[in-house]
């Protein structure tokens, strides 16, 4: 799959003190009614993140907790073109294990069609540090993505997924633990 045929993405990271509300999905375009803006979905099981150490399953054993708090877009069309801006806000926790002051983790953005075919999917590295005694920290990442349209088609023909890329253990850990 070349990616350049598909949806791209480019980021970038604000970093925030205090988290506000985001409003979700305001698309602006140049007719009265503006086109729609693709629907963004966390993806089950994957919006938190329970990092342990090598200790076990103990809760003195958590490195760190990471959380997707919210999700925001904005679109535009140009041309036959949906550009849209995404802002994700994340929230990170110190856990008791951590000597790092690190939180170290991935997230992963993917744009699929309405039967949830995935067109495009990029893993994104987040290291959060935790300055000074801090052992909450927020941030918003941004993202842009393009994504082509044919004949016909408009921003709610998509759906953009959000989580965070949790191994196989921490998938279940979070399953398991709802």
């Amino acid at each position: 799959m070349v990616l350049e045929r598909f949806p791209t993405l480019r980021r970038g990271v604000t970093l925030l003190a205090l988290l506000g509300p985001l409003v979700l999905a305001a698309c602006t375009g140049a007719d009265r009614t503006p086109p729609p803006c693709p629907a963004v979905s966390g993806v089950t099981g994957a919006r938190h993140l329970i990092r342990f150490g090598e200790g076990g399953l103990d809760l003195t054993d958590v490195l760190f907790e990471a959380e997707i708090k919210d999700a925001a877009l904005v679109c535009e069309y140009d041309d036959n073109v949906v550009e849209a801006d995404m802002r994700l806000s994340i929230e990170a926790l110190r856990g008791p294990a951590d000597i790092g002051r690190l939180a170290s983790f991935n997230y992963f953005v993917a744009i699929a069609t309405q039967d949830r075919k995935i067109l495009a999917r990029e893993e994104f590295r987040l290291d959060i540090p935790f300055p000074g005694n801090r052992t909450r920290v927020a941030l918003v990442e941004e993202l842009s993505q393009s994504i082509p349209l044919k004949p016909g088609q408009s921003g709610a023909d998509y759906i953009i997924y959000v989580g965070l890329a949790l191994t196989a253990k921490e998938l279940q850990y979070n399953l398991d633990n709802r």
